[in-house]
């Protein structure tokens, strides 16, 4: 969307500013701005990725539903290749094909296939959380080959989760308090049974 739009007005401006300012700078610069951009737009993405996925989840998913974290994944995927962002790109397009079957009917949604999905858009959102920590995405770790084996798999039909199936961690649960001792309760101790 924008990002494309950006990233093609800025790139037809480039040779006019290389000639001004000089090569690395200019695209530096400009290179920058877009994984900022590319950032904010991944993480939105990435929500809708979620909300889609638990609506699936809980049986409420539509074919609108399906359309729109399809389109999610296509964007990220999209957005991820023009700035060379390989591991985010290759595992966007995994993600893109399997959502893609659940689309046109050929996968169905289950649990398993449901955990590796989650586990999908975990992966990317902490490529996109690293990427905006560096701002470099020649610092990104290569793809994941099992997940993208897995979801490969996936695709055919014949996922079957492994026998530690990874939870979903909850997102909205709060850490633990830290309480200080002195407003500690004290475990309750039963008094000492006589048997006889």
């Amino acid at each position: 969307g924008e990002l494309r739009f950006l990233c093609e007005h800025h790139l037809a401006r480039l040779p006019a500013a290389r000639a001004r300012i000089g090569e690395h700078w200019a695209v530096a610069i400009d290179i920058k701005k877009f994984i900022v951009r590319f950032v904010e737009e991944a993480r939105d993405h990435i929500n809708q990725l979620n909300e889609g996925l638990a609506a699936m989840e809980a049986g409420r998913a539509d074919q609108e539903g399906i359309n729109t974290i399809f389109r999610s994944a296509h964007t990220i995927k999209g957005s991820s290749r023009m700035l060379k962002l390989v591991t985010i790109t290759e595992t966007a397009h995994k993600l893109e094909d399997v959502i893609g079957g659940l689309r046109d009917g050929s996968l169905s949604f289950t649990p398993s296939l449901g955990q590796l999905l989650y586990r999908t858009v975990d992966v990317l959102s902490s490529l996109v959380d690293h990427l905006a920590e560096t701002s470099d995405g020649a610092n990104l770790p290569p793809p994941d080959a099992s997940l993208c084996a897995a979801l490969a798999q996936a695709l055919t039909g014949q996922y079957a989760a492994a026998p530690t199936i990874l939870t979903r961690p909850a997102q909205d649960v709060p850490p633990p308090a830290s309480i200080p001792v002195s407003e500690a309760v004290s475990p309750v101790v039963a008094a000492p049974v006589e048997i006889k």
